[in-house]
Order: structure tokens, then sequence, then C-alpha cells
């Protein structure tokens, strides 16, 4: 297995997000990539997917990139405006079978939600923290209820 760390080039508007590029880990698979950790800012891809991207020949960066094979995975992205201890939600979060990241200089988490993860157990943990004041954006949902 080749591990590499690719650099997403990212779309700024209205200054969102606040860094122009994110780094993540990824397996190459033949001529393709599989995402190996949930990102932070790149829409629409999800940790497992499979996608094609070639990195730009002057600064190796990623443009563009097309998902070849889904992983069934979803992402949730959470920030904490109101700097709550997240230890509980986190811990919660391994409960009920997410993974999670943890982006402290922005107060962000970005969680990995497998098609195995209980999902009823999860949204009450999301509407639980939401009332305590996390706030929610779902970049890639996939799971049926």
């Amino acid at each position: 297995m080749t591990t590499v760390k690719l650099v997403f080039a990212l779309e700024i508007d209205d200054s969102w997000p606040p860094l122009s590029a994110e780094g993540v880990w990824c397996e190459k698979v033949d001529d393709n990539y599989k995402l190996l950790n949930s990102p932070f800012f790149i829409p629409d891809l999800a940790c497992g997917d499979i996608f094609k991207a070639t990195p730009d020949p002057i600064n190796q960066n990623i443009f563009e990139y097309n998902v070849i094979e889904e992983s069934g995975n979803s992402v949730i992205w959470v920030m904490n405006n109101n700097e709550l201890d997240t230890q509980s939600f986190t811990e919660g979060l391994q409960k009920v079978g997410c993974a999670f990241e943890s982006f402290p200089r922005f107060s962000l988490i970005s969680i990995d939600v497998p098609s195995t993860a209980d999902i009823r157990a999860l949204e009450e943990l999301l509407d639980l923290f939401e009332g305590l004041g996390l706030d929610f954006a779902y970049p890639v949902w996939r799971l049926d209820e």
C-alpha cells in the first residue's frame, strides 16, 4: 500500500474556508486514490471514496477530481463557535461507530459516518449538541433511514 498526502486547492468564498488548501491522506489505487481520512473543507468526498485526480504539474495541488467509487460513508462538519467542551461529544461519536478528525485552530470537527454507524443514536447525539450550541453541515450524506 502506497500512502500519499494530496493537497486540494480550495475555493474561498466570503473568507471561507479559512485556508486556501487542505492536505488529506490517500492510498494509491492503480491510477486513482482512496481517501483515508475525513476532510474538513473538500466537498463531495468522504473517507473511503476512490477518486481520480491529477496533481497540477506546477504546484502539485489538486484542482479537480471525480469520484469513481463511493464508499457509502457520509461526512458531517462541526463548528464549535461557542467553545463547548466536546470531549463527551467525541466519545459519543466513537460509541455510535463514527470516527472523527479535529482541527482545534478553527474549532472544527470532521466526522466520518460509516454505513454501519448507529444512525438513530447519532441523530440523538447531534440533536443534543446542536441544542448546546454546536453547528453542523452535511457535505456528503449517503445514508438512507
